[in-house]
């Protein structure tokens, strides 16, 4: 399995986690209306729901920064990385 792969992967399980937490923790919020609260469904609706939220968070896939005016935004330290190695391709990199 090649690294996208398993990030797409790992965010599609944090995204069936985030989902079968919410539910568990409607189930939970009921549970805990009625006349014996079973505080059970809502622990384990609020670790799947967090769990998710981080597999989901870390491994989706980020939309990139639209470069456009990029001239008038202030450049971070990613951008400036970005642009010196756009740079590298004209210069000879053996002469150093």
């Amino acid at each position: 399995m090649s690294t996208p792969m398993i990030r797409y992967l790992l965010s599609r399980i944090g995204c069936f986690m985030l989902l079968a937490g919410s539910i568990f923790l409607i189930v939970g919020f009921a549970l805990v209306g009625s006349a014996e609260p079973n505080f059970d469904a809502l622990l384990i609706g609020s670790a799947l729901f967090f769990g998710g939220y981080l597999l989901w968070h870390r491994f989706r896939k980020k939309a990139e920064r639209r470069r456009r005016f990029s001239k008038f935004r202030k450049n971070t330290e990613k951008d400036e990385q970005h642009i010196e190695e756009e740079g590298r391709g004209w210069e000879d990199r053996f002469d150093d």
